[in-house]
């Protein structure tokens, strides 16, 4: 047989005492647990979802924490100081998790100013709201400052490496150039080895022809060598006296 309607709001504020001793003596994870337990009975308790926030950003489960403040702010009958004290504390989270989280920083930033925002709108004498937000803008304009540091580096990074581009490409196109000239004169003037044959070749025939020249000189020479003593000889023999007796 299920609880009666009594009985629940019984346990619903039984585990809201329990959660709120943990709490006090700063055993948020135990809190945590019993405020979950007094949901399971009433989840749109604003009691039992502004506490569970408190717990979840004092275990730094901050974004956890947020969604548990909007629960609580989901509520009809709140006055303005609850919603105020709510949003300031939505606020805290927002500060918190920027803070851990540089990289999203100003996003978290942003929504913590609205948030801050929003609760003096409600309550404008909250002194504490007024410095947080006042510290949140800090926080923020220096994200944004941050972001524009960088994206200027970014810019002349980019503009560093495309001068090293340009610059890495004329030289190449240089180089290309000087090897385009270098072949050019080495068409032109040749290799020199081949000149030095070529220059040597007219000399060689004149050699030779001086060769054949002489050889057929010397023939010329043994052919009237060779006429001269046949002519002797046919004189020698006409003048030898005949051994005939006339």
């Amino acid at each position: 047989m299920g609880l009666t309607g009594e009985a629940l709001a019984q346990a619903n504020r039984h585990q809201l005492r329990d959660g709120n001793r943990n709490f006090k003596k700063e055993k948020y994870d135990k809190a945590e647990v019993l405020y979950r337990r007094a949901l399971q009975s009433d989840s749109t308790d604003y009691r039992g979802q502004y506490n569970l926030g408190n717990a979840l950003y004092r275990q730094k489960k901050y974004d956890e924490a947020v969604r548990h403040f909007d629960q609580a702010l989901q509520s009809t009958n709140l006055s303005d100081r609850q919603r105020s004290q709510t949003l300031h504390n939505k606020g805290n989270s927002f500060l918190k998790a920027g803070m851990d989280n540089p990289q999203q920083g100003m996003q978290y930033f942003q929504q913590a100013v609205q948030s801050y925002q929003e609760a003096l709108k409600l309550d404008p004498k909250n002194d504490d709201t007024r410095y947080n937000l006042a510290y949140a803008r800090r926080l923020l304009q220096q994200a944004q400052q941050q972001q524009q540091n960088q994206q200027g580096q970014g810019q002349n990074q980019d503009q560093n490496n495309q001068n090293g581009q340009n610059q890495q490409n004329q030289q190449n196109k240089d180089q290309q150039n000087k090897g385009n000239q270098n072949q050019q004169n080495q068409n032109q003037q040749g290799d020199p080895k081949d000149q030095k044959d070529t220059q040597k070749r007219p000399n060689q025939m004149e050699h030779r022809k001086q060769d054949a020249e002489r050889m057929l000189e010397a023939v010329k020479n043994n052919e009237r060598q060779s006429l001269k003593e046949q002519a002797k000889k046919v004189q020698a023999a006409n003048s030898h006296p005949s051994d005939k007796d006339w």
